[in-house]
């Protein structure tokens, strides 16, 4: 794994500085006797140590159980502007007995299914932000596979990982009784959304524009990384599934802002939503005026779409 210089360097080294105050505090509260620590505290922990590399501001927090959705953060290029914006959702990775959970079905689905109706709104993509505890609370839990050449069990980075949520939605289908194990492995460590990996595109038969291709297959920065990473592990398990196909209708975007217009695979195979439009929806040729006027006024921005979130946070990668 090598570090992308500049911008991108800096906000690894916030993010890394918030993922390590999150797992101060799960051990500092699991020392004490307690069960499963909040979500919201992690998330608030993260964001300020994060800052002043993200700027955020925090709206009057609603109800989780009806909304299904927290916050709305936005990685920028500091040179041309182009955005890149994800809805999250704090998960927390819990132990219950011996057993391993994640609460995707929390409010018997319903949560889930409000975070994605509320990323169709904001036409960006939603995933999950997931609290794995240190390396120490995870030491009981099995997994065979590693990242990096380090087991997903002991990986220290993976105390906070991101999860697309419609594959988070198709592993439970898969792994009901190894779900949360599943979901560590197949996730992306906060910290290395800004930086490159070595591995390569292996899916150039599923995309039919030149732009697109020349995304996935290239070195990318900033929002565009951030995206790819994304793209690139959702494809990677779409691919498996049998319903996977280069032959379904290819669609664009109805966005004027949208970075890419054509050549998205409307095929969903076995996800809730077809994950190319899904994820590029979110990358922007620039960051939308409403975020400005959020961090500006410090108050949420007006329109039904907005009425639900949390916050919103900005990071120039």
């Amino acid at each position: 794994m090598e570090d992308i210089q500049g911008p991108s360097q800096s906000v690894r080294a916030a993010l890394v500085r918030g993922r390590t105050a999150v797992d101060a505090f799960t051990e500092t509260w699991l020392s004490q006797g307690n069960a499963t620590w909040a979500e919201e505290t992690a998330t608030d922990l993260l964001l300020m140590a994060v800052h002043p590399q993200l700027s955020y501001v925090s709206f009057t927090r609603h109800e989780e159980a009806r909304v299904g959705a927290d916050w709305l953060w936005w990685f920028v290029d500091a040179a041309s502007d182009e955005a890149f914006g994800v809805l999250v959702q704090a998960k927390n990775l819990k132990k219950k007995g011996q057993r391993w959970h994640i609460d995707y079905n929390y409010n018997n689905g319903n949560q889930l299914e409000s975070l994605l109706r509320a990323s169709d709104l904001l036409k960006v993509p939603a995933v999950y932000a997931l609290y794995c505890g240190d390396p120490v609370y995870r030491q009981e839990l099995w997994c065979d596979q590693g990242h990096d050449g380090v087991m997903c069990t002991h990986n220290p980075r993976a105390g906070v990982s991101v999860l697309p949520t419609v594959l988070a939605a198709y592993l439970g289908g898969l792994y009901a009784d190894s779900l949360a194990v599943a979901s560590l492995h197949a996730a992306v460590p906060l910290e290395d959304l800004t930086t490159w990996e070595k591995q390569p595109w292996s899916h150039r038969g599923v995309v039919h524009d030149s732009a697109v291709l020349d995304l996935l297959t290239t070195p990318q920065q900033g929002p565009r990384l951030v995206a790819k990473r994304l793209l690139k592990i959702l494809t990677d398990y779409w691919a498996r599934q049998f319903a996977a196909t280069s032959e379904r209708v290819h669609s664009g975007l109805d966005l004027d802002d949208a970075v890419f217009t054509g050549g998205l695979s409307d095929d969903r195979g076995h996800y809730l939503r077809p994950h190319f439009s899904h994820v590029l929806r979110g990358l922007r040729r620039s960051l939308p005026p409403y975020v400005h006027e959020a961090l500006e006024t410090r108050h949420l921005p007006q329109g039904p779409e907005f009425m639900d979130l949390d916050g919103m946070a900005v990071a120039y990668v």
